[in-house]
C-alpha cells in the first residue's frame, strides 16, 4: 500500500509542475567592467528576458564567477552556463577558434552580406 501511495504522490507533484513553465536562469561569466566589448552580451540578456517574458534570464557577472583565463574551464565543469573568453588563452584546448584572432578576420566574419550577394 505504501508503494502505491508514493507513486500517486509523485504523479500528483509531477502533474502540478508540468502545467507551469519553470523559469530558467543562466549565469554568464565576463571579465573586466562593462564596456563596448561586452555590450552585445548585455543586449542579448535584455532581449532574451523581454522575448520570454522573464522566463529565461541571463545573470551577468563581471569577474565574480571566474578569472578571465578560466572561463572556458568553468563552462566545461558546469560552474556557469555561458562565458566570454579569449581564444588566445586556450590555444591547446580549442585550436580551431584561434583563427578568429588573425587581424581583421573577425570583422569579416561578422559583417552583413553584400547587396550584390543576394
Amino acid at each position: 500500500m505504501k508503494f502505491n501511495f508514493k507513486m500517486i504522490a509523485m504523479a500528483t507533484v509531477a502533474t502540478a509542475f508540468a502545467g507551469e513553465a519553470l523559469a530558467v536562469e543562466w549565469n554568464v561569466s565576463l571579465w573586466g567592467k562593462r564596456r563596448a566589448f561586452t555590450e552585445h552580451v548585455e543586449k542579448m540578456a535584455e532581449l532574451v528576458s523581454a522575448k520570454t517574458n522573464g522566463d529565461f534570464t541571463l545573470n551577468i557577472s563581471y569577474g565574480g564567477l571566474s578569472k578571465n583565463k578560466e572561463n572556458l574551464d568553468g563552462i566545461s565543469i558546469g560552474a556557469f552556463e555561458m562565458a566570454q573568453f579569449c581564444a588566445g588563452y586556450h590555444r591547446d584546448k580549442n585550436p580551431s577558434i584561434t583563427v578568429l584572432e588573425l587581424p581583421f578576420l573577425g570583422c569579416l566574419l561578422y559583417t552583413s552580406p553584400s547587396p550584390r550577394d543576394s
